[in-house]
């Protein structure tokens, strides 16, 4: 209601857009205006008894009922309609803003992006049981449980935009590089989810045991380290007896499949380029593992910093997620998280 009253001059002098129903939102302010008398509305509480709300409910599930959706007429008449941003508003952001928008529009959509989201959230669906939209897990990315870079490699991976496998082989390849595509160790072409969940060198398979090692500290069941579980982790679903989320377990989750993630791919393109397909060892992938979560640690406690204003975390929130699976949990004083003259660590299991 606001988008179309109080915010309608701001949305139409940057062209809107920032608005996420751009569309919907021209259609109904020039049907409103395209009426000779006037419009008022009011808004009214939902599921209180109100007949016209009553009635939405009723036709907003039998739409979503429906296998086939309605062609609603979304067009706007030519004497109506107000394209770009007006000049005096326009400022670099909203420019910027317009023109991705723009190429976006002529962009086809890729086909192994399609593939890989559709299976992350089958893959989401059979292990916690929840049915989500492509543009959820998009913004799931964006979580503040999930770091930049980690953030990054997962959207990548999404995209299928890193150089592994069957992209060596394309046609005007050299034998060079044609020879990148097969995994060393394990003689398969080599994708990125053999890196990630099927490789034999040693790294991959020591990452997700010290993950669900840590994972155990919780006493919550462990789901097996997978497409869906992995690169969805911030979707991920634990509740109790009673049905109710558990908002640190998930979180905490997130942080050790994606952390995890990340560190695999660091330790593999290590392996084959920096170090001439030299492998590690298994305390060297433990050390390096436990040193990524113990820097997460001191990240996430510098983030409840005051200066960071509105955008801080907060500190109950953070000793909730990190709390089960600290090496001095018993013995830690309750300012602990912005007690900066505290050492505590990832409790370790070897």
């Amino acid at each position: 209601m606001n988008s179309v009253t109080r915010w309608r001059m701001k949305h139409e002098d940057s062209g809107f857009v920032f608005q996420a129903n751009a569309q919907l939102t021209r259609a109904v302010i020039a049907a409103m205006q395209s009426r000779k008398a006037g419009t008022y509305l009011r808004w009214v509480k939902g599921h209180n008894g109100h007949p016209g709300n009553e009635m939405a409910d009723e036709l907003a599930g039998a739409g979503a009922a429906k296998e086939a959706a309605d062609e609603v007429d979304t067009s706007v008449p030519p004497q109506l309609r107000i394209s770009g941003c007006k000049l005096s508003t326009l400022t670099q952001k909203t420019a910027y803003r317009a023109i991705r928008i723009r190429k976006e529009r002529n962009l086809k959509p890729r086909k192994r992006t399609k593939v890989n989201t559709h299976k992350t959230l089958q893959e989401i669906q059979a292990a916690f049981g929840v049915s989500l939209a492509e543009a959820q897990l998009w913004k799931s990315l964006r979580s503040k449980n999930v770091s930049r870079e980690c953030r990054q490699f997962m959207w990548m991976t999404l995209h299928d935009g890193y150089m592994v496998g069957d992209k060596w082989l394309r046609p005007k390849m050299s034998d060079e590089l044609r020879a990148r595509a097969p995994c060393e160790r394990c003689g398969v072409t080599e994708t990125m989810e053999h890196i990630l969940f099927d490789c034999v060198a040693v790294g991959r398979g020591t990452v997700w045991e010290l993950a669900e090692e840590t994972w155990s500290l919780t006493g919550l069941p462990w789901r097996e380290p997978k497409w869906g579980t992995a690169l969805g982790a911030a979707c991920a679903v634990f509740e109790n007896d009673d049905g109710v989320r558990k908002g640190a377990a998930e979180a905490l989750w997130t942080i050790l499949m994606t952390e995890s993630l990340y560190m695999i791919w660091k330790l593999r393109c290590e392996r084959v380029i920096q170090n001439e397909k030299r492998e590690f060892t298994i305390p060297e992938v433990a050390k390096r593992w436990y040193a990524a979560l113990d820097r997460r640690v001191d990240l996430d406690r510098r983030s409840c910093a005051g200066y960071w204003g509105k955008c801080a975390l907060k500190a109950g929130t953070i000793a909730c997620i990190w709390e089960p699976v600290l090496q001095a949990r018993g013995e830690l004083p309750r300012n602990w998280v912005t007690d900066s003259g505290v050492l505590v660590g990832i409790k370790r299991g070897r």
